[in-house]
């Protein structure tokens, strides 16, 4: 991923939500594992935030550590992962906060689109 290498330095928070309720991220396989190869030379401290299945209590969690300044980048597999609600948090709380998003899925360019958009909805 292209954009990861914009970030040196800089603590890093990764959210994934599993797709059913018994998926192993414990695996060397799968999307956990994908962002995490995406990271190895990555320089800063990584926080991960795995959820269940329609249990947002960790990125909850994330919005938290957002608002006081412990994370500087969001790193998701897919904006998918993220209800329409939590979404629109998680993009205000990252715009405030001046911290990015970046997805494995989706471009930065899209992503950020969305994030202004929603920005300027809630205005």
């Amino acid at each position: 991923m292209e954009t990861l290498n914009m970030i040196t330095d800089k603590t890093i928070a990764l959210y994934i939500r599993k797709e059913h309720n018994g998926e192993n991220f414990s695996t060397g396989y799968g999307r956990l594992q994908w962002l995490r190869y995406e990271l190895e030379e990555h320089e800063g401290r990584i926080k991960t935030f795995i959820d269940d299945t329609n249990e947002p209590l960790k990125l909850a969690r994330l919005l938290e550590e957002i608002l006081i300044g412990n994370i500087d980048v969001v790193l998701i597999w897919s904006i998918e992962d993220i209800d329409e609600y939590m979404f629109k948090h998680l993009a205000l709380q990252c715009k405030e906060k001046k911290v990015s998003i970046i997805s494995f899925c989706e471009s930065y360019e899209w992503i950020n689109e969305q994030v202004e958009i929603i920005a300027e909805k809630s205005k």
